[in-house]
């Protein structure tokens, strides 16, 4: 038997409560120091800073803004995204908020693509929050939060806006999923914000904190950035700046301009979007993705079971 089952096996034996041994397990207590990133190249720099932030505690904030569509009535706000990520204690806090905007109003429906192609973000979460966006049964501002650990997850498609940090869930439409598959559950909100690529950038500002670097063009943007699931047919003015911190190297901001040409279903043509995508990562190593306030549905048996997988799963 490997020590890790037999840690699991013993913690679960001997204990069978949430002190001691157990306690540590439960909250995650365990040593966590990741290695800073670093590179010879702003490519290897850049890369290497993204794949840093699966591993580090930290906050994101993502603000989208449509600078253009076929509506006439840009430029507006969006959404907002925001992730509290704490692989330290192997916790996730996520939340998407959707606004009341032109392309969102129901009375819309007809004259967009699809809804899949609505949002800016490529995973399959979002785009199932925006199936529910563009629902008549669904009132705007939609939040979306997800809050994931060892043991279980809980969600919420339709959870009040939040307010500052609060984040909260509705006692009606919450619900708690016990799973031990800690890895396939975390996987849909530990997105890429940079994908590994080949293609070059250029410096463009620095001072004693950060550095910033610049890439422009189709083709190296379709590199770097992971797109969502629309179907994309060109590509118009489309650039990427990102921003590292000089002493750590890590990610600090990401911003791009996506301007895309989409072809719509069943020979309908085609229609432009453009996006201006902005992210914030900051509180590193000091952040703490918190369960979101307010009553979750879930019986006793599911919760004795996510404590279990909890503990087993350290």
């Amino acid at each position: 038997m490997n020590r890790r089952r037999f840690l699991a096996g013993a913690g679960i034996t001997t204990l069978g409560t949430v002190t001691g041994y157990g306690g540590l397990r439960i909250a995650d207590i365990r040593p966590y120091d990741p290695a800073l990133p670093t590179g010879e190249s702003p490519r290897e720099s850049i890369t290497a800073a993204a794949q840093h932030r699966h591993a580090a505690d930290h906050r994101a904030v993502t603000n989208v803004r449509v600078l253009d569509d076929w509506t006439g009535e840009t430029p507006y706000d969006l959404d907002v995204r925001k992730l509290w990520h704490q692989p330290s204690r192997r916790r996730h806090l996520h939340t998407l908020t959707t606004f009341e905007t032109p392309l969102t109003q129901s009375n819309r429906l007809a004259d967009a693509p699809d809804r899949e192609y609505v949002t800016p973000h490529q995973t399959l979460w979002a785009l199932l929050h925006y199936n529910r966006v563009l629902d008549d049964g669904y009132d705007l501002p939609l939040t979306n939060v997800r809050y994931i650990t060892d043991g279980a997850w809980l969600y919420d498609h339709d959870a009040p806006t939040p307010a500052g940090g609060a984040v909260r869930v509705s006692d009606n439409r919450s619900g708690h999923i016990p799973d031990g598959d800690y890895e396939r559950a975390s996987e849909p909100v530990r997105r890429d914000l940079v994908r590994p690529h080949q293609t070059d950038w250029t410096r463009t500002a620095a001072d004693d904190e950060t550095i910033t670097y610049r890439l422009v063009g189709a083709d190296a943007y379709a590199q770097v950035v992971p797109l969502p699931f629309a179907p994309i047919s060109g590509f118009g003015d489309c650039w990427i700046e990102v921003t590292l911190d000089r002493k750590t190297g890590r990610l600090r901001r990401i911003v791009e301009n996506r301007a895309v040409v989409i072809d719509l279903q069943d020979g309908a043509g085609e229609r432009s979007l453009t996006y201006r995508i902005e992210t914030d990562i900051d509180r590193y190593g000091d952040v703490r993705a918190r369960r979101p306030a307010g009553s979750v549905n879930g019986d006793l048996e599911s919760h004795v079971k996510a404590l279990l997988f909890d503990l087993v799963n350290y």
